[in-house]
């Protein structure tokens, strides 16, 4: 059976949904689940992806996304591989976490995304969790109703003003608490979820742009099966690609060498399943922190640097054949 397509383009908005192979658990402790949000909040900064709502309940996860650079695929990859391997790690087991690829819905902003925030934000009390939803830990709406100590990665403004600009966070509040809509219930409810949801117009120019300039087919994805590589695998690559020997990478040369480095520990943290502190291990025993500044650094390079871009993506094309 064929792939879904992959509808991807800048400035979409998606509704990511995954659950638990045989609908098992996939967070079954805090740190599970703070595991996760870590990795949103690293695909925010990796891949440029905004975070705009999401929920995680026992068995499966909800994610309101938008994709200034259009590349959910690449971002999904990145949360859904590591994660697996982290919560793999663990608890002492390997194989599939997840059924499947992730299903990703487009939707139609202008129509429907305060109805899709809202249909996230209920999930807990739809499933009976807890008695009101600002109550649910493990969800964004507590952040929309209060604020307090929002991560710096999760963006509430955008749909908030989409209710007006005076009290907007109490309006929004009565928005979600007249409950889920009856079109949007009969739309999830729908045995096979269309992979659009939005007005007629929205759907037709959308479809009317299914060609390579515009979208990307699924097999821009990567197979969630992959085995992601280690700091050992990305290294030799990019020693490789540079043609310098590893032991530079590792310890640093000052001067020209300091770039090689630098794209070597970026793709060791965008590819691999290591923590900071195991990379910098690696090189040359230098702090976490250090690893962190050089991802951030590497991150804004590659916003403005199209050459740098293309290097960046040769070397990983080579790192996972």
């Amino acid at each position: 059976m064929p792939r879904p397509l992959r509808i991807e383009y800048e400035d979409a908005w998606y509704h990511v949904m995954n659950r638990g192979a045989g609908r098992a658990k996939i967070y079954e402790t805090v740190e599970h689940r703070n595991i996760f949000l870590e990795l949103l909040g690293d695909a925010s900064r990796l891949f440029g992806i905004e975070v705009h709502a999401y929920c995680l309940m026992d068995n499966h996860y909800h994610l309101l996304i938008k994709t200034p650079r259009g590349n959910l695929a690449r971002a999904m990859r990145h949360i859904n591989g590591l994660y697996t391997q982290r919560y793999n790690r663990t608890k002492k087991t390997d194989g599939a976490l997840f059924r499947g690829r992730y299903k990703a819905i487009v939707v139609d902003k202008d129509a429907y995304l305060l109805q899709v925030s809202r249909y996230i934000h209920l999930n807990p009390l739809e499933a009976k969790l807890v008695e009101l939803a600002e109550k649910y830990t493990w969800s964004s709406y507590r952040y929309y109703i209060r604020g307090k100590n929002k991560p710096a990665w999760l963006k509430t403004e955008e749909i908030l003003s989409m209710v007006g600009n005076r009290n907007k966070v109490e309006i929004y509040k009565r928005f979600v608490n007249r409950g889920i809509d009856e079109e949007t219930k009969e739309f999830y409810a729908l045995a096979n979820t269309p992979m659009i949801l939005g007005k007629k117009v929205f759907k037709e120019e959308l479809l009317s742009n299914l060609d390579e300039k515009k979208i990307k087919s699924s097999m821009s994805d990567y197979k969630n099966t992959r085995e992601l590589p280690s700091i050992k695998r990305v290294s030799e690559v990019c020693a490789s690609y540079f043609k310098v020997r590893e032991e530079e990478l590792y310890r640093g040369i000052q001067g020209r060498r300091n770039i090689e480095r630098k794209i070597a520990i970026y793709g060791c943290r965008a590819w691999s399943s290591e923590k900071l502190s195991t990379i910098a291990h690696w090189y040359g025993g230098t702090s976490h922190a250090n690893i962190s500044n050089v991802v951030k650094e590497m991150s804004k390079i590659l916003r403005d640097n199209k050459q740098m871009k293309k290097v960046l993506e040769e070397i990983r094309r080579r790192v996972f054949e």
